[in-house]
Order: structure tokens, then sequence, then C-alpha cells
């Protein structure tokens, strides 16, 4: 436990807790708000249509390279 010699030093370790306090208080809320915002219906159905595009794209790259390889060993 930390010893104070006077109490300009207790003040000021108490407004850094009090700040520090605010901080991990904000960062809850921004956590809180980003996850509720992830789990939107909307952004849900944007996740998903931009998954299987993606997919979509790597489907199509790999048959066409599967494809290409084929006809090379043919």
């Amino acid at each position: 436990m930390r010893e104070y010699k006077s109490f300009k030093e207790l003040d000021r370790d108490l407004k850094l807790l009090k700040l520090q306090q605010e901080i991990d208080k904000e960062k809850v809320l921004l956590s809180y708000n980003q996850t509720r915002e992830s789990l939107a219906p909307k952004q849900m159905l944007r996740s998903v249509a931009g998954s299987i595009f993606k997919n979509a794209l790597v489907l199509r790259g790999a048959t066409k390279v599967l494809g290409f390889i084929g006809d090379k060993l043919r």
C-alpha cells in the first residue's frame, strides 16, 4: 500500500483513478454499441451477403484454376 506524504499527492492519484474509471466506462459503452450494431439484422444481412459473394468469387476462381490445370494435364 502506498503511503502519501501530502494531500496533494493523494488528490492527484484520486483524480487519475477517476479519469481511468471514466475511460474504462467509455470503453465498455463503445464495445457494447459496436456489438449491438454488428448484431443488428441489417448488418447481419450485409455480412451474410458479403460472405456469399466472396465464396462465389473464390469458387469461380478455383474452378478456373483447376480447369486450367486439368487442360494442361491432358
